[in-house]
């Protein structure tokens, strides 16, 4: 069917769709392709619900013009907001004050001393603001932004530079992400969240003071970027015993992740390693911790995909040692394997029926290896081979990441 042929709920829901994607299409571009996509982009509430202010090099009253044209399209839908106007616009920002109550996402960064004052002078209430992301914030006097907040559930810290409000309604928060902060700074984030099970931590660093161990609800938990002293004093000082994924990058500290695992006795169902500084020994004796692993990603370094690794992971039919990782359904190797063909290929038969999806790299490989996997492919196993391989994010040097 051409595209101008296509009902209207089909096109606005294209629209849609496209406008979520990174580079997707702008609602304003949309509008102007002709007057049938203009009439249904301007129909389409939805289309216009994010707004982005985000050092615009467009001048402060056509911004605020646009802004204007931008509310009344978007109706009575919730807005999600991204707010970081470096320039003194308290117009603008008291035009998106006038509807807080469809305020249900706001990233928010705070640049200027009337800002501030602003918002913290404000008597409106953000009765359905579910996600809130706070960036650079050096003061917490943010009148009603902190209360009351009847739906909030997510929460952003990025790069705080003072103490944690105690008016937040942290009691009802599950998702958290933090950037920047201290060993201490997360574990109080977690003792004033009970709920948490949702927990990101990137770039944190560690401190010199005295911890108090925690029990966390959380489930999912992801370190990346951290300086190995952080996941150190961090994980020491936590027990997780309902996690079920766990999520490493650039991770340097593989005995406190045993350790954890070993203290926490947590059913973990999907482990992600990248750029893991540990041996293939120290690999195999981490993943013996756990047997309720059904998803493991290995991504770089390539020195862990060797012989030895594929032979732990191979399932023998008269042993009497209990399998690695028995309950294996996906599995994800990238950044080189290092083992012979025929390794690989018994290990994988070893563990059909149960293996349900395996995406591998294999540089140098001929590209008649592929042709092995056919048999398992035959028996429902879905493989990605990788010819080509993916892109060594790590290609460059990376400094130590030290205490």
């Amino acid at each position: 069917m051409a595209i101008h042929r296509l009902p209207i709920e089909i096109l606005s829901e294209i629209f849609l769709h496209c406008s979520t994607k990174q580079d997707g299409c702008k609602p304003r571009l949309v509008a102007t392709v002709c007057r049938r996509w203009r009439h249904v982009a301007l129909s389409t509430s939805q289309l216009w619900c994010n707004i982005h202010l985000n050092a615009e090099t467009i001048e402060v009253e056509s911004l605020r013009s646009l802004l204007v044209l931008q509310l009344q399209r978007s109706g009575q839908v919730p807005l999600s907001i991204v707010f970081r106007e470096p320039r003194d616009t308290a117009s603008t920002l008291q035009l998106l004050l006038t509807v807080s109550q469809r305020w249900q996402s706001l990233d928010l960064l705070i640049l200027t001393a009337s800002q501030h004052e602003l918002i913290r002078t404000s008597t409106s209430l953000f009765p359905v603001l579910k996600k809130l992301t706070l960036r650079n914030v050096t003061s917490f006097e943010l009148g009603n932004l902190f209360r009351p907040l009847p739906l909030l559930e997510e929460l952003v810290l990025d790069w705080l530079e003072c103490p944690l409000p105690s008016t937040l309604p942290w009691t009802r928060i599950t998702k958290c992400d933090i950037y920047g902060c201290s060993s201490e700074e997360v574990l109080n984030v977690l003792h004033s969240a009970p709920s948490i099970v949702n927990l990101s931590l990137y770039d944190c660093h560690v401190d010199n003071k005295d911890l108090t161990t925690i029990t966390s609800a959380i489930r999912s938990l992801t370190i990346s970027h951290c300086t190995s002293g952080f996941a150190r004093s961090f994980l020491n000082h936590l027990t997780v015993p309902n996690l079920q994924e766990l999520v490493l990058d650039l991770f340097r500290d593989i005995n406190a992740l045993t350790s954890l695992l070993t203290r926490s006795s947590s059913p973990i169902a999907r482990l992600i390693l990248t750029s893991v500084d540990v041996s293939e020994q120290e690999l195999i004796a981490t993943l013996h911790l756990t047997d309720t692993l059904d998803h493991l990603e290995i991504n770089w370094p390539s020195d862990v995909h060797s012989n030895t690794l594929m032979e732990a992971l191979t399932i023998l039919p008269r042993s009497r040692r209990a399998p690695l990782l028995p309950r294996l359904r996906v599995l994800s190797i990238t950044g080189g394997l290092s083992c012979r063909d025929d390794v690989l290929l018994t290990m994988l038969q070893s563990r059909c029926p149960g293996l349900e999806h395996v995406e591998l790299y294999y540089a140098g490989r001929t590209f008649f290896f592929d042709r092995a996997f056919d048999g398992l492919r035959k028996i429902g196993m879905k493989m990605t081979v990788l010819l080509d391989g993916p892109v060594d994010p790590f290609a460059e040097e990376v400094e130590e990441m030290g205490d």
